[in-house]
């Protein structure tokens, strides 16, 4: 009898790792989708990705035209909800649609998506699902790779990088901007925060009152700390992350049940390709300075 329990429970062990296992969504899962540019979020204690859409035809990155959302309550289960947003059914949006955004403030969540690439527009829902609706009918601003935190005090913030848009001096770098109460517009210039060059993929998280903010420098993920939202600048402390496999990475950094994890894309599975990603995760650990330990990727299918 004991010789059966422990079978069981090991039996469900295994079987609750196979769920967890990279990528998080598998092609022979029902309603498969190529789930890119992972936008991870953590809200009312279940976990939210919101991802960017390559086709299964995709030869290059201009077929990118909606997005998508997977839900978990536990990091091991996972629900695809399919494509949530659809922004090229609003007049003002067309275009390539790459990585995108959500954040949550006063009762309504508000979804951050670039279209022709570097134009920001907003989308917003009382659920973090859907279904959305038009927050504007224009662009908010011009930025690529758009991320937005709403800090403890309310005030939120915007982010990216300027490689595809002429702000301020010459060369890309990450860029931030605080944003007025109603979400949807610049309440003040966008400012460099990074004396260093950056090649694309900003993305800013906060962890005991430091900020990091993180983005891809060549094929690595290099990471800056800083003690302020909009500093002058981040100080540069190493890298981050590796090359993700065969994909330009792009990455976004939760805290959950008391555990950090980084997401990323790899094109090197589900039969995907440079074009073709899949969304994957890996627990994240910090050394007793704060600084973090460089990620391991890990594929387990």
């Amino acid at each position: 009898m004991i010789r059966r329990t422990v079978l069981i429970i090991f039996l469900v062990i295994c079987a609750q790792i196979v769920k967890s296992q990279n990528p998080i969504l598998n092609k022979s899962d029902p309603g498969f989708l190529y789930a890119a540019d992972p936008a991870a979020e953590v809200f009312n204690g279940k976990v939210y990705v919101y991802c960017s859409h390559d086709q299964d035809t995709a030869v290059n990155f201009s077929t990118m035209q909606d997005y998508l959302v997977l839900e978990s309550a536990d990091m091991v289960n996972w629900k695809n909800h399919g494509v949530v947003l659809k922004p090229r059914e609003y007049a003002w949006a067309q275009g390539q649609m790459n990585a995108p955004d959500v954040a949550y403030k006063d009762g309504w969540y508000y979804f951050y998506f670039p279209y022709d690439k570097t134009h920001i527009g907003v989308a917003k829902c009382r659920t973090p699902v859907g279904p959305w609706e038009e927050a504007v009918c224009d662009k908010i601003t011009t930025i690529f790779d758009p991320t937005v935190i709403v800090d403890e005090d309310g005030q939120a913030y915007i982010y990216g990088n300027d490689h595809k848009v002429n702000i301020g001096d010459k060369g890309a770098h990450i860029m931030g901007a605080k944003l007025k109460d109603n979400m949807v517009e610049l309440d003040g210039p966008w400012v460099r925060l990074s004396k260093e060059t950056v090649s694309e993929a900003v993305h800013v998280f906060k962890r005991n009152g430091i900020y990091y903010f993180h983005a891809r420098v060549g094929k690595v993920t290099k990471y800056w700390m800083a003690d302020e939202p909009l500093p002058q600048y981040a100080t540069l402390k190493g890298v981050l992350a590796p090359d993700a496999p065969q994909a330009p990475n792009h990455a976004s950094v939760i805290e959950c049940n008391g555990k950090w994890y980084f997401f990323y894309h790899r094109g090197d599975v589900n039969q995907g390709s440079f074009h073709k990603r899949s969304a994957c995760f890996e627990e994240m650990y910090f050394n007793e300075d704060a600084t973090i330990q460089t990620i391991k990727y890990i594929l387990n299918r």
